[in-house]
């Protein structure tokens, strides 16, 4: 079972020093001094600092008796910052790459992970001219005659308070050790290539229990030798089957190849896992996919923007900063985060003690090993959405569903791995009042597609389908449609066809084509199957898309699609717990503390137009500010309402169970705390 450590829930700002071991040609640490260190641990008041102790290409920033030392090292890092983290009272949590070491793949290439054709499992090619990365598999001997030193000469040298494990993402292995296990397991006795789609399930399954088995092996030995050491693995599978050897959930999410939107939906499946949790957003433009790129610190306001979307959420905020090559942290950089530890602390009292209001839940039962914590397009396509129409949505899978649990709202964005058992508990949900929307693929369960109360025609009859919202203007969806046949459901909207959909001479045309796949808005040609079904099941009600609703909007975002939906949230919640007048890029979450509820309103607006027009600029700069908007909740009479951080007494009006409110300005962040 998995402790609660208090010091971490008592964190609200925190820090990653990103000094990675790998450059063998420069000095590494030198300039890491106390006149360039101890100042900023004290402006900060960190809960807790991470540096480096081993890379993914092996090299450690300690000495070793495997000797992994970094070959130019100007010191014994983790000594020197135990030292100065002793003199400030600040946490020292260690950076360790897990089953990513290059130098012991190198040493030991029985130890190397292999492909399904035998090949090693190379990580970081790109770099290679400067180092390797080889991923290491479980099954071997790297972890007791490799891991375990390293793990030791830390703990017992240098007293660490936890450990942030990177690089627990390689695999699956493929190697002899593996597949005959996979073998035992499961009696497949096939070739290693051409497994058909059910076994290559069975083995991501299989691979995501070896790698749980191998978090749990490695958290066991930091407890061995302290107790109250705490683990982490950053950025990998948060179901809950796999909860158990973590002490705190984190990831590092840097920008522009993340978003911020996906910042939001990692904290947002991080609270339904009942530990603390953390993300890390970067001070520099972190650009793996641009390497032509230089990259160069961020605007303040937008590591604001980013920090703020972590602490709406419940949060602990990790800033995330890359030092001179020499190790010395940067005084423009540590300015900028002097003014995020003062944002965070501002915010403390709606941040920590804070969960979720449960009021939206996304469904994410899709049993995939996932290195990321958030799933596949189509459970981050529903969040997106979600978030821009104001719903602040949860993500959980099958295992926390319950038949009288709070939502109000569960989305089961197109999923392909529903089950008898998880569809009871939905179907009992919905009895009792609550509401279900499903799209897509979810209907391929016999199950489901009772409860929905529809039967599955067809698959993928049309490429192409339009609804008209009730003003009259279209909403289209450009991916596959099914033919579904009526029982108990009655259909909610008719799917109309494109022009020319049955035109053979149109298929020469691009799909990108701007007079193509349109629909007659003056005479609508019925395509003869519901856009959307609607059914009353008890108190309850369950609507129906049959297409790709959700993967499609994450991929293009087309507004006339987040417009149907908002029509379909209409349906489903005619009076909902929550409303407000902002636009889109305002992001809600809703959470309560103790007695009070507390609507987080954080300012996602870019500044300027960030879309790829013929550049590669991606910059967010200013953050406008945003308002008048306004608002309304149900709630008991409240005793106060006001605006925090500040105290401001909120302009707000209280009549028959509904507090209306105006929010005169929103800069980046701001909390109504309704008490």
């Amino acid at each position: 079972m998995t402790l609660q450590h208090n010091w971490l829930d008592d964190t609200i700002f925190n820090m990653i020093i990103d000094y990675y071991t790998e450059v063998q040609f420069r000095p590494y640490g030198s300039g890491a001094t106390r006149e360039n260190v101890l100042p900023v641990l004290r402006d900060l008041r960190l809960g807790y600092l991470s540096i480096y102790a081993k890379g993914h290409s092996g090299y450690t920033s300690f000495p070793s008796a495997l000797r992994t030392q970094h070959t130019t090292l100007g010191q014994d890092m983790p000594r020197a910052f135990r030292e100065m983290t002793r003199e400030t009272g600040t946490r020292l949590i260690f950076y360790y790459s897990g089953q990513l070491d290059g130098i012991a793949g190198l040493r030991h290439p029985e130890w190397v992970m292999r492909d399904q054709q035998g090949n090693p499992l190379k990580f970081f090619q790109n770099f290679e001219p400067v180092f390797m990365s080889y991923g290491n598999c479980p099954h071997s001997g790297y972890f007791d005659e490799w891991v375990k030193v390293h793990l030791e000469e830390l703990i017992t040298r240098y007293d660490p308070d936890g450990f942030w494990i990177d690089g627990d993402w390689a695999g699956p292995c493929y190697c002899p050790r593996c597949m005959e296990r996979f073998r035992a397991k499961t009696g497949y006795t096939g070739a290693l290539i051409g497994m058909d789609r059910e076994t290559e399930e069975a083995y991501r399954q299989y691979w995501a229990e070896v790698t749980h088995e191998w978090r749990t092996r490695f958290n066991a030995y930091i407890k061995s030798l302290k107790p109250d050491c705490l683990y982490s693995a950053g950025n990998v599978s948060p179901r809950q089957e796999f909860l158990a050897p973590f002490d705190w959930r984190s990831g590092d999410w840097f920008s522009p190849n993340n978003h911020r939107v996906l910042m939001s939906i990692s904290m947002r499946r991080y609270t339904t896992n009942g530990i603390p949790y953390d993300a890390f957003t970067c001070d520099t433009a972190f650009i793996h996919g641009w390497p032509q790129f230089r990259a160069r610190s961020k605007p303040l306001d937008r590591m604001l923007q980013e920090g703020a979307t972590l602490l709406a959420n419940g949060g602990k905020w990790g800033y995330w900063t890359y030092p001179m090559p020499n190790g010395a942290l940067v005084p423009s950089k540590m300015r900028k985060a002097k003014i995020a530890s003062e944002f965070a602390y501002a915010r403390r009292e709606v941040v920590n003690g804070t969960e979720s209001a449960r009021w939206t839940a996304i469904l994410d039962g899709e049993r995939y090993p996932g290195v990321l914590p958030w799933g596949r397009n189509n459970v981050i396509g529903a969040a997106k959405a979600l978030i821009a129409l104001h719903r602040s949505p949860d993500l959980l899978d099958e295992s926390l569903l319950a038949s009288d649990m709070p939502y109000d709202l569960i989305v089961a964005p197109e999923q392909n791995a529903l089950d008898a058992k998880t569809v009871a508990t939905l179907e009992e949900f919905v009895k009792r009042g609550g509401k279900l929307l499903s799209t897509g693929e979810s209907i391929a369960c016999p199950e489901f597609q009772r409860l929905l109360g529809v039967r599955l025609a067809r698959q993928n009859e049309l490429d192409d389908g339009h609804v008209l919202l009730k003003n009259g203007d279209p909403a289209g969806v450009f991916a596959p449609w099914d033919r579904l046949e009526l029982s108990e459901a009655e259909e909610l909207y008719p799917l109309y066809l494109s022009w020319d959909q049955f035109n053979p001479e149109a298929r020469n045309l691009l799909s990108n084509y701007p007079i193509h796949g349109m629909v007659d808005e003056e005479h609508p040609e019925p395509a003869g199957m519901p856009a959307a079904t609607v059914r009353r099941l008890g108190t309850g009600l369950v609507v129906h898309v049959p297409t790709v609703f959700f993967s499609t909007y994450w991929q293009y975002g087309n507004p006339d699609m987040l417009a149907w939906l908002h029509e379909l949230l209409d349906v489903l919640q005619p009076d909902p717990l929550f409303r407000t007048d902002a636009p889109q890029c305002v992001e809600v979450a809703l959470r309560r503390k103790g007695e009070s509820l507390l609507i987080h309103f954080v300012n996602g607006n870019p500044g300027r137009d960030i879309s790829q027009v013929g550049t590669e600029d991606l910059w967010v700069s200013d953050i406008p500010p945003i308002g008048p908007i306004t608002g309304s909740v149900k709630c008991e009479k409240p005793k106060q309402a006001t605006w925090e951080p500040g105290g401001k007494p909120a302009q707000a009006e209280w009549k028959d169970g509904v507090l209306t409110f105006i929010l005169p300005k929103l800069e980046i962040h701001t909390c109504l705390v309704i008490s």
